[in-house]
């Protein structure tokens, strides 16, 4: 099978794998269709790690999960009906919440697409052939030569106790499709970059859609956004919408920039960085709803699963989004549901350290990180901070954009449901602090380190700010939206005059409250 339909096929096999599990997480949604095959490639990382630890072949081991997470998930339909994803509720939104929805996920998906034209020109990056390629064979092989190749003091490869996602997708392409090309490895790599980037530019328009619900409605007939018929829509203000699409739709070819060529030439640092900033998008930045939460743990795991320095940032992301989840319960849900987001987090937390767990059972090569000597740390600062800073421009436009819309736009952002921008700058900071540790603390010579790795390791909180400057965009669009709405507060709120006669038959004014 040549390399376009055995891509195409992989994608499939990973939807399908990943459709009972997203669907479960996030519900029938237009976010969900990118997240199909994310989903997929959780469920190969999870059946590497099984296979290394038990035995067995790895492809018994991913249909097995991927039928076991479907039972698993059908199960729970069946016990709770109202779990069903396709048991509508809420209040109809109309046509332009559902336009939007449509118009959006089409431009990301055409954009994204363009995104990708460089795959026309193969190529094959040093480190995915020499790394995350050539460790797709290995899942390949029977168990004993796994574990050979895993431990062996020989083998130069020191990297082979990375995080299986990447190597354990090209596999599953491999094995199904019979094409054992690095090329269909790099292409199916890219594919999963795009979901990924897709699925994070999506909450843009979340983001949109959310605020012109938020801020047509008031409060006692506000709703949780989803399909609905029947209903025009034009109460919606559309510079919300409008913004979020437009967001979306300009950070995609952001983003493709940053990532650089790293996007198509099969490194996994692009998918762990874009997974990781949509985390921080739904997790952090929208409003804390049940789809979010699912979109959340999804990206998370999938960040956490794909190279070492996602699981150290995915770790810090997910104790961040638990915070944020206890932080914003009322007094009384706290008491009561305190160990819904710990357990969520405990969850996430043990899928994205199984894998380091069994590297270090089979004494895996690389399964234990070295360190420099503590005492040159601090020399290692400022080169590493002087390597970061081309890189993380945007922040020269972030920072004064979000004290503008601190003093501006707090109003604005609370009615239109999207979360304090603190919480989004934290994981900016989260990221920037983990890739200046994994800089500064590594065994290796500065120089040469900063040279081959800066760029890639400054991917997710070069993304991250750019995404704090969209959401303010989509933010700013409601203002006016906002101040509609709090001038028809007031005039509901306001002495209404109206003309009554007293019982001697004198005329004057009843003022009552309206």
């Amino acid at each position: 099978m040549t390399t376009a339909p055995a891509a195409i096929l992989t994608l499939m096999v990973l939807s399908a794998v990943g459709l009972f599990p997203a669907v479960a997480a996030v519900g029938l949604r237009w976010v969900t269709v990118p997240l199909l095959p994310l989903g997929g490639a959780v469920v190969a990382a999870l059946a590497a790690a099984g296979f290394v630890a038990v035995g067995g072949t790895f492809m018994i081991w991913f249909a097995g999960l991927a039928v076991a997470g479907a039972v698993s998930v059908a199960g729970h339909w069946s016990a709770r009906p109202e779990a069903r994803p396709w048991r509508g509720r809420g209040r109809p939104v109309g046509a332009r919440y559902r336009a939007t929805g449509v118009i959006g996920a089409l431009a990301v998906a055409a954009t994204g697409g363009w995104c990708l034209r460089s795959l026309s020109a193969p190529a094959v990056g040093f480190d995915a052939r020499a790394i995350w390629l050539m460790r797709g064979g290995w899942f390949l092989q029977p168990h004993h030569q796994l574990l050979f190749d895993m431990r062996a003091p020989s083998l130069v490869l020191y990297q082979s106790a990375y995080p299986p996602l990447v190597s354990a997708s090209t596999a599953v392409a491999w094995s199904i499709a019979g094409n054992h090309s690095f090329r269909l490895g790099v292409v199916v790599v890219a594919l999963l970059n795009a979901c990924a980037l897709a699925a994070a530019a999506f909450a843009l328009v979340e983001c949109g859609r959310t605020a012109a619900v938020r801020l047509a409605y008031p409060r006692e007939q506000r709703i949780d956004p989803g399909p609905a018929d029947g209903e025009p829509g034009d109460v919606l203000p559309l510079a919300p919408l409008v913004a979020g699409v437009v967001a979306a739709v300009l950070l995609v070819p952001v983003a493709s920039g940053i990532t650089g060529p790293f996007m198509t030439n099969g490194y996994a640092d692009p998918i762990w960085s874009l997974a990781a900033v949509g985390a921080v998008a739904f997790g952090l930045q929208l409003q804390a709803g049940r789809f979010q939460r699912g979109a959340t743990a999804l990206l998370l795991v999938v960040a956490g699963m794909s190279k070492e320095e996602g699981t150290a940032i995915a770790i810090a992301l997910i104790a961040l989004v638990a915070v944020r989840a206890v932080a914003t319960m009322a007094p009384g849900d706290r008491r009561r549901n305190l160990w819904r987001p710990v357990a969520l987090a405990g969850l996430e937390v043990g899928a994205v350290a199984l894998w380091p767990v069994v590297m270090r059972v089979i004494r895996a090569r690389g399964a234990t990180s070295t360190f420099a000597p503590a005492g040159v740390w601090s020399g290692r600062v400022r080169p590493t901070y002087d390597a970061l800073v081309p890189y993380l421009h945007v922040v020269v436009l972030a920072v004064p954009l979000a004290i503008v819309g601190a003093v501006f736009l707090s109003r604005v952002r609370r009615a239109a449901g999207t979360a304090n921008d603190g919480w989004g700058w934290a994981g900016l900071s989260v990221g920037l602090a983990g890739v200046g540790a994994v800089l500064v603390t590594d065994s290796g010579a500065i120089g040469p380190l900063l040279a081959g790795s800066v760029h890639r390791l400054s991917e997710f909180p070069a993304l991250v700010g750019w995404w704090i400057v969209a959401v303010w965009a989509v933010v700013a669009s409601g203002s006016v939206a906002a101040g509609r709405r709090r001038r028809n507060r007031r005039s509901r709120t306001a002495p209404a005059v109206t003309e009554g006669v007293t019982a001697t038959g004198v005329r004057h004014d009843l003022t009552t409250t309206a």
